[in-house]
C-alpha cells in the first residue's frame, strides 16, 4: 500500500508542476462534463432520444448501466472511506465525499462508454462507428485526468473508476447482444 501511495503522490507532484492558465481552464471545463447534473441531463436526453428512435430496450440498458455505475461509486466510497489528496495547489474546492473511486471517472466511463458501445452497433458506416467509440471513451479518460490535474483525486482513484465504469459499459454491451440474439428471428435453412 505504501508503494501505491508513493506512486499516487509522485503523479500528483508531476501534475502540480505542469499547470498553466490554459490547462487550468481546460481541465476545469472538462471536469464539469463529469458532474452529476451534467451526467443526469446527458443520460436523460440519451434515453429519451434512443427510446423515441424505436430502441426502448437499448434505452433501458443504457439507464441500467449508468445507474449501476452510480451505485458502485457511492457504495464503494463509503466502504473504503479514503481521504482526498490534501494538496495546497488544488484548483477547485475539495469535495466532501470520500476519494476512492473517482465518481467522475466511473460514472462517465459507464455512461459515455455504454452510450458509445450501444449506439455504434446501430451505425452502418465504419468511420462514424469509430468516431463514436473514440469520443465515447476519450471523454471519460480526459475527465478522469482532469480530477488528478485539479488535485481532488489520486491517480489510483481514477484508474479504479475507469475500470469499474468500463465493466458497466461492457456489461451493457453484453446484455444488448444477448437480448438481440434471443429476440431476432433465426434464419431458416433451405
Amino acid at each position: 500500500m505504501e508503494r501505491l501511495q508513493a506512486v499516487d503522490e509522485g503523479m500528483l507532484f508531476w501534475f502540480a508542476n505542469h499547470h498553466s492558465p490554459v490547462g487550468n481552464a481546460v481541465m476545469e471545463f472538462c471536469t464539469r462534463l463529469g458532474d452529476r447534473a451534467t451526467l443526469l441531463c446527458t443520460l436523460g436526453a440519451a434515453v429519451i432520444f434512443i427510446w423515441l428512435a424505436g430502441r426502448p430496450r437499448t434505452a433501458l440498458i443504457l439507464m441500467a448501466a449508468s445507474l449501476l455505475g452510480i451505485g458502485i461509486a457511492q457504495s464503494t466510497k463509503y466502504v473504503v472511506k479514503r481521504e482526498r489528496p490534501d494538496v495546497a495547489w488544488r484548483l477547485i474546492t475539495r469535495p466532501k465525499s470520500p476519494s476512492f473511486p473517482s465518481s467522475h471517472a466511473l460514472n462517465t466511463m459507464a455512461l459515455y462508454g455504454s452510450l458509445a458501445l450501444l449506439t455504434s452497433r446501430l451505425l452502418r458506416r465504419r468511420m462514424i462507428q469509430a468516431l463514436v467509440l473514440v469520443g465515447g471513451f476519450t471523454l471519460p479518460l480526459v475527465i478522469g485526468i482532469s480530477r488528478i490535474y485539479l488535485g481532488v483525486h489520486y491517480p489510483s482513484d481514477v484508474l479504479a473508476g475507469w475500470t469499474a465504469g468500463l465493466a458497466c459499459a461492457l456489461l451493457a454491451l453484453w446484455t444488448e447482444q444477448r437480448w438481440s440474439e434471443r429476440h431476432e428471428p433465426k434464419a431458416q435453412a433451405t
